[in-house]
């Protein structure tokens, strides 16, 4: 399982620094396939972070009793200089996984070829992400984090979907969702993260409807900001400059009126 145990942690920056998660408290199960909802996918980005330990929680603790794997399609811990052979085998190594088996099911299912030696670097865009996405899922973690989009869109490397759902019979996965139909086809619990609150369902119809009401509703930060506005406005018009303004406009339409009369 994987412990938040009085987790804060923020997005964004400046004005537009936010509360992702506040002292939140949460046991997530390693042993189910979480739909990870929300309204904002910058949120669901961080938060999958924070459980794969790419980015460290302000305050609190993340506890992981478990194998957790880096977010599936991350090629942060590849160095473009070195060969996709020697890359693999250090992600592999890094994880705790054999490395011979990981590298040679890599290089069979990837079918690099000759480019298989050569410089990570030297990889196209896409061969690089179907590289991270395959390594991801060849190693055996108890717990995958990734993206519906990765396995969900219609562009999405046939071997990294059939190793994903391979993976989905034998482990836990937190999958951020923003397909419902993709949720509920591979999701079997529903996790909402909103307003800096995590909220744990144990079906994902629920989770789905909750998410949907959560989306709806105006957040804390823009209510706030209305009631601040509304406040200056009562302000200035009360104001005495604003009054005798006000006064002197009502005595010339006073005066108008009486010309007309």
């Amino acid at each position: 399982m994987i412990i938040l145990d009085g987790v804060t942690k923020a997005g964004g920056g400046g004005a537009k620094k936010r509360a992702v998660l506040k002292t939140t408290q949460a046991t997530l199960p390693s042993n189910r396939r979480i739909a990870l909802l929300g309204p904002r996918a910058e949120d669901k980005r961080i938060f999958i972070n924070l459980l794969a330990g790419l980015s460290l929680p302000d305050s609190g603790r993340v506890i992981r009793n478990a194998r957790v794997s880096f977010p599936v399609g991350h090629a942060g811990g590849f160095t473009s200089e070195f060969s996709v052979r020697l890359n693999v085998a250090h992600v592999a190594r890094l994880y705790g996984a054999e490395v011979e088996p990981i590298v040679d099911f890599v290089e069979k299912v990837t079918k690099l070829g000759k480019a298989y030696n050569k410089p990570f670097g030297d990889l196209s865009k896409v061969a690089k992400r179907d590289l991270s996405q395959i390594l991801a899922f060849s190693i055996p973690f108890d717990v995958y984090l990734l993206n519906d989009d990765i396995v969900g869109a219609r562009q999405a490397n046939t071997e990294v979907r059939a190793l994903f759902e391979a993976r989905a019979k034998t482990s836990g996965m937190i999958i951020a969702s923003e397909d419902q139909s993709f949720a509920r086809e591979f999701c079997d619990m529903g996790l909402v993260l909103a307003e800096g609150k995590v909220r744990l369902f144990d079906g994902v119809e629920q989770a789905l409807a909750f998410a949907e009401k959560a989306a709806a509703r105006p957040s804390k930060t823009k209510m706030k900001a209305g009631r601040i506005k509304k406040r200056k406005r009562a302000l200035i018009l009360a104001s005495p400059e604003r009054m005798e303004k006000r006064q002197a406009k009502r005595a010339r339409r006073r005066a108008r009126k009486a010309a007309t009369e």
